[in-house]
């Protein structure tokens, strides 16, 4: 049985062309990182399913935010392509913590080299940052697969990787590779002939953290498993590394994370198709300086009618009386399958994880209001069902109340794993365009009618740039915005603060430079004695010796200041 969406592969080359709900989208010959800008309730699900159908033996690696998402696609593999004939049970690996998956997981934990083999292999986003990312995207090796050093340029250049990486949504949630406490440090530093602190060289760092770290609680890895053994030494390798930038920080935490962004190196020509599914890829992605938006002219072919109502409600004093009238307006409003987004808490008393007490007190007060519990849902934002779910599309209405936003630090993240200029307002664009499309506007039939009710505390901008987006497919871009990740970053670093005075005034005009701050990329400077004085930055006189303090403090960000 071929799948709803299926798509057809190029003649030409490893590209394929995708035909959906909402139009075409090709995906080029060419290899690179592509985001697939398809809308969401596309059949991007089904197309995905095709792809694994028609190109298993280029090898795919399947990336996904769930568990139970991950089960969903294991399932049909098995009980589509493997019934069918077109894939063996041995060709496909899920790992998953899933205790009825324990089988794959011992395997894969006492021998990761056997992913390598596999033609499909399906994991969750967290766990692709979290593993060995070279045995997940090496495909058949030809050559030795050493332990990764971080060397991203080496590894996406490889002849030998999987044909291609699939990411079935954006993956926001990225964890450390490792994380630690800072004053280990101690454990792997020590002083050197000027009284500065450095790592400690290869043989010791492994010698000290067997004396002093293996099997303790301080262990970075559970030793018991093979797997983590090689992370282990992995992270030991890469200390070096980071360890010049580790001591200038003043965090906490010390660690090691890995981004999407690293899998499409500048300036070269990766060996694969890296590919993140993202309905709203158009509004998220602008910008990227790693990733092609490929999208389509229009997303959405139904009627999407804003409302506004009266709110009165404030989360941080929240005032009891006025509640109890709104959910009374409400109630009168429910008169068609509803979904009713409220916030998580108030008055700053969060219930914990997947928890909303105020929520469940919104729906308690609607029934007893009269209304049918069975014609309404109420969630709350930030609830996993707002994204990556179907259990809406047959809602007609969806009544947000009470504006909310992402942290501005959500955006950055974004901005830092993505190379992208999102801003929090495209951010929450993105959030909401997801939120809003779970109910029956993703089935996309033409000329169909669908409310949002929002409160009046939301921006009339904000509205205005939904209304536009889901009725005229249009996003409305703003003036570019100057963001300023590289001064934070720069703030949050142990360095002396004349030299971080200096820093600034090199960078202050220089994205490049900002950039690699951002990145943690490398980056060259070259500059004259003359450049330096007529910026603020001068010595006794020109002589590189008495710049030494700025440029060895550069390098261990990475930087490489030349004068000339």
């Amino acid at each position: 049985m071929r799948e709803l969406f299926d798509i057809t592969p190029h003649s030409t080359g490893p590209g394929f062309r995708m035909r959906l709900k909402t139009g075409e989208i090709d995906v080029p010959d060419g290899r690179g990182g592509y985001i697939v800008s398809s809308g969401m309730g596309s059949g991007k699900t089904e197309s995905i399913k095709s792809l694994i159908r028609h190109k298993h033996d280029e090898g795919i690696l399947y990336c996904v935010d769930t568990k139970d998402e991950l089960e969903k696609m294991f399932g049909w593999i098995v009980e589509n392509l493997v019934v069918e004939g077109v894939l063996r049970m041995e060709d496909v690996m899920i790992i998953s913590s899933d205790p009825g998956r324990a089988d794959f997981l011992g395997q894969y934990r006492d021998n990761p080299g056997v992913l390598m083999e596999k033609k499909v292999i399906l994991i969750t986003h967290v766990r692709f940052w979290t593993d060995l990312i070279n045995h997940f995207l090496i495909y058949k090796p030809q050559k030795e697969v050493a332990p990764f050093d971080g060397d991203f340029r080496t590894l996406m250049g490889r002849d030998d990787l999987r044909g291609y990486v699939i990411f079935d949504e954006t993956p926001t949630f990225i964890n450390p590779f490792v994380e630690f406490d800072r004053s280990m440090l101690g454990i792997f530093g020590k002083t050197d002939e000027n009284g500065n602190i450095v790592c400690k060289p290869p043989e010791e760092l492994d010698r000290y953290y067997d004396l002093f770290i293996r099997g303790g609680r301080n262990d970075l890895f559970n030793q018991a498993y093979r797997i983590n053994r090689m992370k282990r030494d992995v992270v030991l390798g890469l200390i070096p590394k980071y360890y010049g930038s580790w001591m200038m920080s003043d965090t906490d935490k010390v660690g090691i994370t890995f981004y999407p962004v690293d899998l499409c190196p500048e300036d070269m020509t990766i060996s694969t198709h890296v590919l993140i599914f993202e309905g709203a890829g158009n509004i998220l992605f602008r910008g990227s300086t790693r990733f092609t938006l490929l999208d389509t002219e229009s997303k959405y072919n139904t009627v999407t009618d804003f409302r506004r109502m009266d709110f009165g409600l404030s989360r941080k004093c929240f005032d009891e009386a006025g509640f109890g009238t709104f959910v009374k307006r409400i109630g009168r409003l429910i008169d068609k399958p509803s979904l009713i987004v409220c916030w998580k808490d108030i008055n700053g008393d969060d219930d914990g994880p997947g928890k909303s007490g105020y929520a469940e007190r919104f729906r308690r007060l609607l029934v007893a209001e009269g209304v049918g519990p069975g014609l309404f849902t109420v969630t709350y934002y930030g609830a996993t069902d707002n994204k990556s779910t179907n259990s809406y599309r047959d809602v007609e209405q969806i009544l947000l109340c009470g504006d909310w936003n992402l942290p501005n630090t959500e955006s950055a993240k974004i901005r830092r794993a993505y190379g992208t200029s999102t801003d929090p307002h495209s951010q929450k664009d993105w959030y909401f365009s997801q939120l809003i499309t779970r109910i029956g506007i993703r089935k996309h039939i033409q000329g169909e009618v669908y409310t949002v009710w929002y409160t009046d505390d939301f921006d009339g901008r904000f509205i205005e740039r939904m209304d536009a987006y889901f009725n005229e497919n249009r996003v409305i871009g703003r003036s570019p915005v100057s963001n300023n990740d590289w001064e934070k970053r720069l703030e949050g670093m142990r360095i002396r603060s004349n030299i971080k005075k200096e820093i600034r005034l090199l960078t202050g005009y220089d994205r490049d430079m900002q950039r690699a701050i951002v990145m943690e990329q490398k980056y060259t400077k070259e500059v004259t004695f003359a450049y330096l004085e007529m910026i603020g930055i001068k010595r006794g006189k020109r002589e590189r010796g008495r710049y030494k303090a700025l440029i060895d403090v550069l390098k261990t960000m990475g930087i490489n200041l030349v004068i000339a």
